[in-house]
């Protein structure tokens, strides 16, 4: 076993969102504070935001070889910040379809968990400012080969 390595993961799945939807800036960790966003214009161009969780315990992914052998799992939230809520919707569906089942070194498939939704930004006149679409996706991670080690 070569260690619980969260970070490479989370490296790993920036990376293929950069590669993948090259055509739009993506900010891994990227705080979207309430002033910051504000001084952004409606007519921003469409960018990523992908937030990370830490290592939480599976509850069914126990292992009999200690705890340093069961399976734990963390969960990323992808996001879209677009002027309107339909292009947040639509650039939404498109990452998200293009992340499901996708595997990262050392992990599992990525999948669905949690609600998603879109909410708007209102501007300090209370007016419709920006969008933001967010999803949240699971993997699983334990040791190099992932369940290989979890008791049936």
């Amino acid at each position: 076993m070569s260690g619980l390595n969260l970070v490479a993961i989370q490296d790993d799945i920036t990376a293929y969102v950069r590669q993948e939807f090259s055509g739009y800036e993506v900010y891994d960790d990227y705080i979207m504070d309430d002033e910051t966003i504000l001084k952004e214009s409606n007519k921003v161009k469409p960018y990523i935001v992908l937030s990370w969780d830490g290592l939480r315990n599976s509850p069914t992914g126990g292992s009999f070889v200690g705890a340093r052998f069961d399976e734990y799992y963390s969960v990323v939230d992808v996001s879209i910040v677009a002027p309107n809520a339909r292009q947040a919707r639509i650039a939404s569906n498109v990452i998200v379809d293009k992340l499901i089942g996708w595997k990262p070194q050392n992990s599992t498939p990525l999948s669905p968990e949690g609600a998603t939704g879109t909410w708007v930004v209102e501007n300090n006149n209370g007016k419709p400012h920006l969008y933001v679409s967010s999803a949240r996706l699971r993997f699983n991670v334990n040791a190099e080969d992932v369940g290989s080690y979890i008791t049936p």
